[in-house]
């Protein structure tokens, strides 16, 4: 009977921290954490020219070789208390195309972020989400120099969100397990065909990863 009686009390325990854990969970706000794994500033590198289909090509950014520590996780946040959302946002602050195209690059060009992927790992295991954002950038046309041409970038910013279990795996793999990598690839599409042939690459600004959803 005492055995029964304290698995009894045990359960009731449990579901009792479970719902005060959901409660305390709630009442977290979004944490927002600023240039994360520094990829402000970074370039996103062509991987190849771009090509007809649109005009079509991917670009990618890696930290491999160079790694960052782990996140300090936010004092605010009670112990315990994990989120159980993340959500990527960036935007671009230039755009440099280089090739043969550049003496006749048009005036604007419109690009499309038609793919988004994002990989963090370290010793103990990796996390990646992605996601197709299909967000449409404005180019700008502005210097010339050496063999390439850069143009300003729209405002706009892109956003990828992790489920749950995406979630889970990146928290654990940013706070847990030294050292970190990171990686981003994406695939673009331009509307100007004189582009094929050219290569073009991004340089990232107002990376943030915002934190929510705490239980």
């Amino acid at each position: 009977m005492k055995r029964t009686l304290s698995l009894i009390a045990a359960l009731t325990l449990a579901t009792t921290l479970a719902s005060c854990g959901k409660i305390v969970g709630s009442l977290v706000p979004a944490q927002t954490v600023e240039n994360p794994a520094g990829l402000d500033g970074k370039v996103l590198a062509p991987s190849s020219p771009l090509t007809i289909e649109s005009v079509r090509g991917t670009v990618s950014y890696s930290t491999a070789g160079s790694t960052f520590d782990d996140i300090e996780y936010p004092d605010n946040v009670p112990f315990g208390i994990r989120p159980r959302a993340v959500e990527f946002q960036a935007g671009f602050s230039e755009a440099v195309v280089t090739g043969a195209c550049v003496a006749a690059a048009p005036a604007t060009v419109a690009v499309t972020l038609k793919s988004l992927a994002l990989e963090v790992r370290d010793a103990a295991g990796k996390a990646s989400f992605s996601d197709e954002p299909n967000v449409t950038f404005t180019l700008t046309r502005g210097a010339v120099a050496g063999g390439s041409v850069t143009y300003a970038v729209s405002d706009d910013q892109v956003s990828l969100k992790a489920d749950a279990q995406e979630t889970d795996a990146f928290i654990r793999t940013l706070t847990e397990g030294g050292a970190n990598e990171a990686s981003l690839n994406a695939t673009i599409s331009a509307d100007q065909n004189s582009l094929a042939g050219c290569t073009m690459s991004f340089k990232l600004r107002g990376v943030k990863v915002i934190l929510s959803n705490f239980s």
